[in-house]
């Protein structure tokens, strides 16, 4: 284990939240399994080998709790299944299982590129801030797919309000010396604003169901506890928020960063391109075509490599706990970053260059188990990660094959944007032309 020394009172703290993602990188040059540092009181462990990181997350997971800072994100998604924990995690995660199953969310693969067509029918030539349009389209996607329902809500209603409320809580998450929520200052305030705006939209959806138990909210409305009793009207609204959040914002993300990357290299753009071209029979693809795309698939799986969505998370320990050879005492925190650990060069060869041929049957070839983690890892990883990768081959190739697109001549710069997701700083201008 190396010791990160620190003779700041805040150890740590001020080189994390000046560069994240640089502080991450410089953690690996140690190549050391595990790293101990300080943000400020707060003892840190960060992981960087697969089997210690499969330790926490599957062997001795009972002995850990989601780690404490990011609590910062439960007025926004209150009790649902990201946050929630024990029992209660359990009970919710049994109750949305049955949506998320490989066989089962093959049947949104029409309603995802309908949504696709319909979004970009009044599309023109020229430039467009394309992350935009992908965020739209998730949210719709998600909507329609999980809770039977069109929700008139864009980038201004939502985006907006979701970049403000995920900026306010990161910076929280980074803070020692915060104000309590109670306080009225003004990030406070602007962040209960977000919130209020956001349940506006969740209770819109809630209230537009009409108890159709072929959608998650229809079954979620309806479901019954060990006792007999239905979710109460607050956590009902969590159960909805955390879907539909977390079920369009990462989904975004990756399809934003897989564009770019094909931006950045023609050849690769024009092999995915010749791969749609030859394998979509129609504007859209169908659930079996999704699986005959073997090279679009690959660049996704790389694109996540490079910029997973969930670049960091971690657990508290609840007990103490060894993880290996290392004594993590109870209320240490234990870190894990998939941004790292995919760019760790004892584990990869090449780590910055972008190389989709290193996937093989949707695995890193090489890589050991909880080595490449783009949606967790153990009993919390993520629930969506079927429903998430149909989505992002259905966007990809619909557009790919309904547009050529190039970059803008006046793009932003490009830079990665660690919140509690990884963004792209300013998104991404795109030039496009209607293809036919």
């Amino acid at each position: 284990m190396y010791k990160w020394k620190s003779r700041s009172p805040l150890g740590q703290l001020p080189a994390f939240k000046k560069d994240p993602l640089a502080f991450l990188m410089e953690m690996e040059e140690t190549q050391k399994p595990v790293t101990r540092f300080r943000f400020a009181h707060r003892p840190v462990f960060m992981l960087m080998h697969p089997a210690l990181i499969q330790e926490v997350l599957v062997r001795k997971a009972d002995s850990f709790y989601k780690s404490k800072p990011f609590q910062e994100l439960e007025p926004l998604l209150g009790k649902g299944l990201l946050l929630s924990e024990g029992k209660l995690h359990k009970q919710q995660r049994r109750k949305l299982q049955p949506f998320f199953t490989p066989k089962h969310i093959q049947r949104y693969c029409d309603t995802m590129g309908r949504v696709v067509t319909d979004h970009t029918a009044l599309w023109k030539d020229g430039d467009r801030l394309i992350s935009e349009d992908i965020r739209n389209l998730t949210l719709q996607i998600i909507t329609e797919t999980m809770f039977g329902t069109e929700v008139k809500a864009d980038h201004d209603q939502v985006g907006q309000q979701l970049d403000t409320a995920m900026e306010i809580a990161t910076e929280r998450i980074r803070s020692v010396f915060k104000s309590p929520r109670s306080w009225k200052t003004v990030r406070n305030k602007l962040f209960d604003d977000a919130v209020e705006k956001l349940d506006e939209v969740v209770y819109a959806i809630i209230d537009q169901d009409q108890g159709n138990q072929e959608h998650l909210l229809g079954v979620l409305k309806d479901a019954e506890d060990a006792h007999g009793n239905k979710m109460d009207a607050r956590q009902l609204r969590d159960e909805v928020m955390t879907v539909f959040l977390a079920g369009h914002e990462t989904t975004a993300s990756a399809v934003t960063w897989t564009f770019h990357l094909l931006m950045e290299h023609p050849d690769c753009y024009k092999k995915v391109e010749s791969e749609i071209e030859n394998i979509l029979s129609s504007d859209t693809p169908s659930v079996e075509e999704t699986g005959n795309l073997l090279y679009t698939k690959k660049v996704i799986l790389e694109s996540m490599r490079l910029y997973p969505p969930a670049w960091m998370f971690g657990r508290r320990a609840k007990e103490d706990v060894n993880i290996g050879s290392t004594f993590i005492k109870k209320g240490a925190t234990v870190m894990i970053s998939p941004y790292l650990m995919h760019r760790h060069r004892r584990y990869i060869d090449y780590p910055e260059e972008f190389l989709p041929e290193r996937f093989e049957d949707g695995r890193l070839l090489g890589g050991p188990d909880y080595l490449y983690l783009p949606f967790g890892g153990g009993a919390r990883v993520c629930i969506g990660q079927h429903f998430a990768m149909l989505e992002m081959l259905v966007i990809l190739s619909s557009l790919i094959k309904a547009f050529k697109f190039a970059p803008s001549s006046d793009a932003f710069p490009v830079k990665p944007e660690p919140l509690v997701t990884l963004r792209m700083n300013h998104g991404l201008k795109l030039h496009l032309s209607k293809k036919g």
